[in-house]
């Protein structure tokens, strides 16, 4: 669990952190050993997720050395689909890091909102819906990790 008490916001508790594969963790469905590493830290403090529609048929093997929980979901409506996962874990205790059109609706639905701006860019419409914008994953993952930052960023 990760308390982050926000001057003049909010206090947020997080158990959750809800990650979308492609564009967010991984670039051309390749997670970077160093992501995995700040990953498997992270897990230690709060329940990691992994929400991917598997574009590049890698995801089973990105994250087995992950200590993470992986959905891979298909089909249309993958935006709804995203959504409906965060609803059930909780989406007060959940935070969303993502960057793609699909990713708007969980970005929308949990307490704070991390958007990446990678090589693959961010979708506008997620964006729309980010309380915090950072360029790598390993930002946001150094976020959660050291939160005072997540202060220093959304206090009022």
């Amino acid at each position: 669990m990760i308390k982050i008490d926000i001057p003049g916001n909010t206090e947020v508790i997080l158990k959750n952190i809800v990650f979308d594969m492609n564009g967010t963790l991984s670039e051309d469905g390749i997670i970077r050993d160093g992501v995995k590493i700040l990953l498997n830290e992270l897990s230690k403090i709060v329940e990691i997720y992994i929400i991917t529609s598997d574009t590049f048929g890698t995801a089973e093997s990105m994250v087995k050395d992950i200590n993470a929980k992986l959905f891979i979901i298909s089909g249309e409506n993958s935006a709804d689909k995203k959504k409906e996962i965060v609803y059930k874990l909780g989406y007060p205790e959940t935070a969303i890091v993502g960057n793609g059109y699909n990713d708007h609706e969980m970005l929308k639905q949990g307490v704070i909102g991390i958007g990446i701006m990678g090589v693959e860019g961010l979708a506008v419409k997620a964006l729309l819906h980010c309380d915090v914008i950072v360029p790598r994953i390993e930002d946001a993952l150094n976020l959660f990790l050291n939160s005072k930052r997540i202060i220093a960023t959304l206090r009022n």
